[in-house]
């Protein structure tokens, strides 16, 4: 069957050791990919990783609406009530583990530039879960800071979209004897980690890295900074220099699937920083209890 110019959704259904595509474009299924799918050539969509039990999505409001601000954001259009009932559906089908959707900004155009009728596509993928992250939520990890700095463009901060060059470079060039890398700014100022979002806390203050230049703003982010409010417990959201990590007495990274992970140690300008990991398996422990009434009802 022919490529159609515009992709209504796509499911990854699992072959054996293999994922196979399957293309569904105006109701009817095809099995080829669009060479000319804007995704794969500009970078042009969105995605998001969720976490899914038994069918049922955690987080499942917030990937919603973080999709739907996204997609906003980039001109993708997108209809919620077709994107609520694609992931149900998708999640029934993962049952448990972690499902992937990737929104394409459709295909075709040149120079950069959309057709009018570009179309979005949805493209689910399943898979299991890191088998590192039980062990890392009960015993930490080790962390050290990229090389690779990244760039401002307003624009696009705060968005989880598909062009990821910056965090390739990062993986590729991450050191291995840590789990996971503070990541910069190009004016040395913290953003993140390496695939999550980064709290650290001095004295009884908890900070996190303000995104309204660069860095995804990640649900759990999200979900982290409304459980220390309810706990009264002050979180401070700014431009904090890299530097004053050495202040800091305890420190966590948090994404949708690892949820909130403790680091032990620290390693800056070859110096270690060893952390106390008790605060962050206390605001782990009271993450979880709340965690549980983010699973999609339906």
């Amino acid at each position: 069957m022919p490529i159609q110019p515009a992709c209504a959704y796509a499911i990854w259904r699992p072959v054996g050791i293999l994922d196979r595509l399957t293309c569904i474009m105006e109701g009817n299924r095809v099995s080829e990919f669009a060479i000319n799918d804007r995704v794969a050539n500009y970078g042009d969509g969105l995605f998001t990783t969720m976490a899914v039990r038994q069918g049922r999505i955690a987080l499942f409001s917030r990937h919603v609406k973080r999709l739907c601000d996204n997609a906003e954001r980039l001109a993708i259009p997108i209809d919620r009530t077709t994107l609520i009932t694609q992931l149900r559906q998708a999640a029934l089908r993962c049952d448990t583990g972690t499902l992937k959707l990737l929104i394409s900004a459709g295909v075709g155009g040149r120079g950069y530039a959309r057709t009018q009728d570009s179309g979005a596509g949805f493209h689910f993928s399943f898979h299991q879960p890191p088998s590192q992250y039980a062990d890392w939520r009960q015993n930490g990890i080790s962390i050290g800071v990229s090389e690779i700095r990244l760039g401002h463009q307003p624009v696009l901060a705060g968005l989880k979209h598909t062009n990821r060059l910056e965090q390739v470079l990062i993986k590729n060039t991450m050191p291995s004897n840590v789990d996971d890398v503070v990541v910069c700014d190009t004016e040395q100022c913290i953003v993140e980690a390496s695939a999550a979002n980064l709290f650290w806390r001095v004295g009884k203050t908890w900070y996190t890295a303000d995104l309204a230049l660069s860095g995804v703003a990640g649900v759990m982010r999200e979900f982290v900074l409304e459980q220390l409010a309810a706990q009264g417990l002050r979180c401070e959201v700014g431009r904090y220099h890299i530097a004053g990590l050495t202040n800091a007495n305890a420190m966590c990274v948090t994404n949708a699937l690892m949820q909130v992970v403790p680091v032990h140690t620290w390693w800056y300008s070859s110096q270690r920083y060893p952390f106390n990991i008790a605060p962050v398996q206390q605001l782990a422990d009271v993450c979880q209890s709340a965690y549980q009434s983010e699973y999609d009802d339906n």
